[in-house]
Formats: C-alpha cells, structure tokens, sequence
C-alpha cells in the first residue's frame, strides 16, 4: 500500500490513515491527557506521515515508525504548549459529557481488566480519569515509556527503537514510572 503512495495513488493515504487513526489518536491521547490536543497531535501526525512517506524504508514495523512520529508531534506539543497537571477535578469535567470511555482506552493492555470491564459506566471513566491523571504526574519520557509499554504492547527493545532512547535507559523509565505511579495509587488510597 505505501508504495502504491509513493507511486501517486494518494487515495489510499485515506486507507491507511483509516487503518491507523485510532491507534495514534489513543497514544496521542495518552500522551497529552487532553482530548483536543490529542486531535491535533493526530493531525499533524498524519501531516507528517504524508509529507515524509517517501522517506520511509522497509526496515521494521510501520506502526512503530508512525508512533514515533506521534511521539514527536506530542513532543511539539508539549514544547509549544507547557502542560498542565490536570487535578481530578477538572479532569472529570473534561469527560463528564461523555457517556463512557472505550475500554481499550480505560486500562493498559497487561493489567488485569476483568473488574473493569464488568463495572458499571461511571466507574470505568473514573478509573481512566485516575490512570490519567497518574500518567499526567509522570515526566514526559516515563510516561512515553509505560504508555507504549503498557498499552501498546511493545517490548522494551521495540520501545528503545521508537524513542531512539538507549535500551538501559528505557528499563530505568519504565521501571521508574511503575513505582511512581505505584506510590501515587498508594497515596490515593490513603486519602
């Protein structure tokens, strides 16, 4: 499909944009904690994939080269616009106008769902509110690290390709956002 792109059949960049569009607006997502940051991250990502397509070579996974592009354009974001550590407060007002969050969006794929999944609306927004939020208190290369790790699925060397980040460095992130985030909880927990 990329080469018929780069051939001139640009109307299957609409395709594969389908293809990807969702996988990049959660990471997005994930990434900025704000639904309309997370769009225009998207956007821009898929500006890019279009402008630099000719200069992707067959050498790994497309969908990493993608999300490292995501990565970038939340990095922009970021850089642009400083971010904001979102109380849970304002994070519920954020979504009380939706019904429900995707349960793919609600918990990382390696965590156990089952009682997640099996609970009732409301409890599932607040405990993506609470993921988030704990994401959000994470510096911006922890929380790279655990996003991709955790709700992507990619392995710590597959996440050292993306992030161009050395492969000790990314254990460290990882490590080091999990007992960051695992203190947060723990701290909420006591409140």
């Amino acid at each position: 499909m990329i080469q018929r792109i780069r051939q001139g059949d640009k109307a299957l960049f609409g395709q594969l944009a389908d293809r990807y569009y969702d996988d990049v607006f959660r990471y997005c997502y994930y990434q900025t904690g704000n639904e309309q940051a997370a769009w225009d991250c998207t956007q821009d990502t898929f500006f890019h994939l279009l402008r630099f397509l000719d200069s992707y070579t067959e050498q790994g996974k497309f969908k990493a080269w993608l999300l490292r592009i995501a990565l970038n354009a939340c990095r922009d974001y970021f850089r642009k616009n400083r971010p904001n550590n979102y109380s849970y407060e304002e994070l519920s007002e954020q979504h009380r106008e939706a019904a429900s969050i995707p349960e793919s969006a609600a918990s990382p794929a390696r965590a156990s769902e089952s009682s997640l999944y099996h609970s009732s609306p409301e409890n599932r927004v607040e405990t993506a509110l609470l993921i988030q939020e704990g994401l959000n208190r994470l510096p911006e290369t922890q929380r790279e690290t655990v996003v991709l790790y955790f709700y992507y699925g990619y392995k710590q060397r597959e996440i050292a390709r993306i992030t161009g980040a050395p492969l000790s460095t990314v254990k460290t992130r990882l490590r080091t956002g999990i007992q960051s985030l695992q203190k947060y909880y723990e701290n909420l927990q006591l409140l």
